[in-house]
């Protein structure tokens, strides 16, 4: 079912608690030619009526990929977008559903667009994964956006998106050198965890907060492969 000239862009809802919303996620995908659907750490189950909700994009909700944890979700991804309420999280500036489609069709390699709770939205932490963010704007005095509609108008602004460079309107993107997948990510910022406590400079403030912001820092310059290794041996040779 996967068209070649669609992106290897994959939505991920964490932790969703109405199977309804699997249903209408799987449909509003596939009517904007999306087809790769994974679930982290599911709240319900594929059900009747998830199933009844999904109508003629079914294949797409039995054929999602289930893990209990964000990590092996994301982990062979280039380029990682979370949504969030707020228009900014920790200093960094969240782009807007038409922005970040532009990003994801330019991206050479996997990308996961991830959506969070129904009524929380996604943790710190999962956001700390994400190299951008991605905020859609809305009334102020009602931003009740669901679940089903957030994806239905990201997916659409990809679908948008990806015609404009079919069509010859925008360029096509240049190939680009290869950044780092979050699984190589995720080994480097291990790495610099276990250096600032063993250095004691984790104890300069709330631990939590300082990875955090370590984390948004390195996912939001994007490096590639070798400036991850070469980081990696520097950081090896440091604490070996």
């Amino acid at each position: 079912m996967n068209n070649p000239n669609t992106p290897d862009c994959r939505f991920v809802l964490v932790g969703t608690s109405h199977s309804g919303n699997l249903g209408a996620t799987a449909r509003a995908m596939l009517t904007m030619a999306l087809d790769r659907l994974v679930l982290v750490d599911a709240q319900c189950a594929v059900d009747e009526q998830a199933i009844a909700m999904a109508a003629h994009a079914a294949p797409v909700l039995t054929g999602a990929d289930q893990h209990a944890s964000l990590a092996p979700a994301v982990a062979d991804t280039g380029l990682c977008l979370g949504l969030t309420a707020r228009p900014r999280r920790d200093g960094v500036p969240a782009l807007t559903p038409r922005e970040a489609a532009a990003t994801i069709v330019a991206e050479p390699g996997p990308v996961a667009v991830l959506f969070g709770r129904e009524r929380t939205g996604l943790t710190n932490e999962e956001l700390a994964c994400c190299h951008r963010l991605v905020h859609i704007p809305a009334n102020p005095d009602y931003p009740a956006l669901n679940l089903a509609a957030a994806v239905q108008l990201m997916a659409y602004e990809i679908f948008v998106a990806r015609n404009a460079v079919a069509g010859g309107s925008v360029p096509s993107p240049e190939p680009a050198t290869p950044y780092a997948t979050g699984a190589h990510l995720e080994g480097l910022h291990g790495q610099l965890e276990a250096l600032a406590d063993a250095t004691g400079y984790t104890r300069r403030g709330p631990r939590a907060v300082m990875l955090r912001r370590l984390r948004h820092f390195i996912n939001r310059a994007r490096p590639s492969v070798d400036e991850v290794d070469l980081l990696r041996g520097l950081l090896k040779r440091l604490r070996p």
